[in-house]
């Protein structure tokens, strides 16, 4: 009988304690050997005493104390460095896993040659969807627009997610990747700072030759940015994505795709789906919020191409290191057709609507500038734009 791997899971934390005790407690029952994982938490700097409780309540696990709050991707990072294990998965706070989730994810990973990365079957907690089983992820697609889509996002669970397949990308609230490749080819590439970095990770893995597999069994329940951004329209957001994006176009795409992927990028998406914010702002009087909304946006594209040697510095590393062409990952259907494309934006479209609309409703009081102080606190876009800068 082959040896168990030893496996590092990793949760970053800032100010999540209120999530830790479920996370904590379902990865104690792990029907897994204890000696053959650990679980790493880095705190970035938190203020809710979320250290203070892990060590006094779960001292079996390993705490790694920031002096700052460094984000996503550098905190996972620096987690990875100081890991042992073989493998490592990347977990969010605001998750719980099933018994069997690790020995299924461990036996998808050892399952077949060049598989070194599996996306777990992502599912959102019952009692938030009146007890139904309604899928979070179960894998994910490349977008030709930057970043990606979620496989059967708010879909109920069926038997089509019950089969094993590869899959562009495991969502990074809970994904497995082999500690060698991720330490050997920079780890989450630090550029990104909402979303997209777990895109990034999967089509790396698939364009450096190797695979990633999505395993049905290795379930989980995720609540969903237990440490993250807020709900409505957030223009730090719509900021930070935008830059992203742009970054994961340009660094990874062949030259006629970065050409496709703008034009997606800026001409269908723009209209689609942001505009919608802005028609709804202005329906309902919110003007300002309709401002800054556009005003993220666009000061996201200045940014990013003011910016734009260190992306290709990294694109020409990526590009050299190609084993598999963009027309391959079409074929394979990891990276989704324009027609593909078009129905899930179709989908996002319908779902922007709702949410902004709901959302608009709400904040009807907050009608003139002098009144929305609540959103000129949200974000200061110059202060950001300095900072990404540095």
């Amino acid at each position: 009988m082959k040896e168990l791997s030893f496996v590092s899971i990793i949760i970053v934390n800032y100010d999540g304690k209120k999530w830790l005790k479920d996370c904590f407690e379902s990865l104690e029952k792990l029907d897994y050997l204890k000696d053959k994982y650990e679980v790493i938490m880095g705190d970035n700097a938190s203020s809710d005493d979320s250290v203070e409780y892990t060590k006094k309540n779960f001292p079996w696990i390993r705490v790694l104390q920031f002096d700052k709050n460094y984000g996503f991707c550098k905190a996972n990072n620096l987690c990875a460095k100081e890991s042992k294990g073989e493998y490592l998965i990347f977990l969010n706070n605001d998750t719980t896993v099933t018994k069997s989730w690790l020995k299924n994810l461990v036996d998808g990973v050892l399952s077949e040659e060049y598989v070194i990365s599996c996306a777990c079957k992502m599912l959102y907690y019952p009692s938030n969807f009146n007890g139904k089983y309604i899928i979070n992820t179960a894998g994910g697609k490349i977008s030709p627009s930057g970043g990606g889509f979620y496989t059967g996002m708010r879909e109920e669970d069926k038997k089509i997610y019950n089969i094993p397949r590869y899959t562009g990308f495991g969502c990074g609230a809970g994904v497995l990747i082999e500690k060698k490749f991720f330490i050997k080819t920079g780890g989450f590439d630090e550029q990104y700072i909402y979303g997209v970095e777990e895109m990034d990770l999967g089509l790396r893995v698939w364009m450096y030759g190797y695979k990633v597999l999505y395993v049905p069994m290795a379930v989980m329940y995720h609540f969903g940015s237990g440490t993250g951004r807020s709900k409505g329209p957030n223009p730090k957001f719509l900021f930070f994505s935008t830059l992203g994006e742009l970054h994961f176009i340009f660094k990874n795409f062949e030259v006629k795709n970065v050409l496709n992927g703008i034009f997606y990028h800026f001409f269908i998406r723009f209209a689609m789906v942001w505009v919608t914010i802005v028609i709804y702002g202005i329906l309902h009087r919110n003007i300002y919020i309709s401002y800054e909304i556009i005003k993220a946006i666009i000061k996201g594209y200045f940014s990013f191409f003011r910016n734009i040697r260190e992306t290709f510095q990294k694109r020409r590393n990526v590009q050299k290191n190609r084993q598999i062409s963009d027309s391959e990952l079409y074929k394979m259907g990891l990276i989704t057709s324009f027609r593909e494309w078009f129905k899930l934006h179709i989908s996002l479209f319908k779902t922007v609507n709702s949410s902004t609309t709901s959302y608009l409703k709400k904040t009807t009081t907050y009608k003139t500038r002098t009144n929305l102080k609540k959103y000129e606190d949200m974000i200061n876009i110059e202060e950001l734009i300095k900072e990404t800068n540095k």
